[in-house]
């Protein structure tokens, strides 16, 4: 009698398990991401300048923290690549831009700020601050001369900086998936 009892219980366990877990997996979201919309490089005056556009959407994890007062860093870096034909390509120009998302509960309103530049801007939406986040206007690419005949690639990509994150966030950010928000390289060749 008693070992029926056992697995009765045993099995009401793992059936709740079960349900649990597929509950879960029907409510999952999807995972927050940086995509690159449009990206385009050109030569005016001799300098080469580049805008582009990323798609930015937060996870609830961040999505949270946002809402409740800490600020998201979110970096986006860009950089220029000689390709060589025998060795490893070389990266001839590297700069990362840095911006500051945060929300303010009294006004009900986003700020972001460029860290790099100082400048900033208010927006009552969230899907307005991320695509000002995200927009990147007339960067300059390289303050060197690129060399004649030689092939370049831009390439590109964005990320959330948990390290900006306070220690209590920033250890849960370390454990959980969905604070996992860096795009891959989108890259292409450099016309001269």
């Amino acid at each position: 009698m008693r070992a029926s009892c056992s697995c009765k219980r045993w099995l009401q366990f793992a059936l709740s398990l079960l349900f649990s877990i597929c509950a879960f997996s029907l409510h999952a979201e999807t995972a927050g991401e940086f995509l690159v919309e449009d990206a385009h490089a050109w030569k005016d005056s001799g300098t080469y300048l580049l805008d582009a556009q990323f798609s930015v959407s937060l996870s609830s994890g961040p999505r949270e923290a946002l809402e409740n007062g800490v600020p998201l860093a979110l970096e986006f870096q860009v950089q220029v690549v000689k390709v060589n034909k025998w060795f490893w390509d070389t990266v001839t120009s590297e700069q990362t831009l840095h911006r500051q998302l945060q929300y303010h509960a009294l006004s009900r309103s986003y700020l972001v700020k460029d860290i790099d530049t100082g400048s900033q801007g208010n927006y009552r939406r969230m899907e307005d601050a991320l695509r000002a986040a995200g927009t990147i206007q007339k960067l300059k690419l390289s303050d060197e001369q690129l060399q004649a005949g030689s092939r370049y690639l831009v390439r590109i990509r964005g990320s959330l900086d948990i390290e900006s994150l306070p220690t209590p966030v920033r250890l849960l950010a370390y454990v959980s998936s969905s604070w996992d928000m860096a795009s891959d390289w989108y890259t292409w060749p450099l016309v001269r």
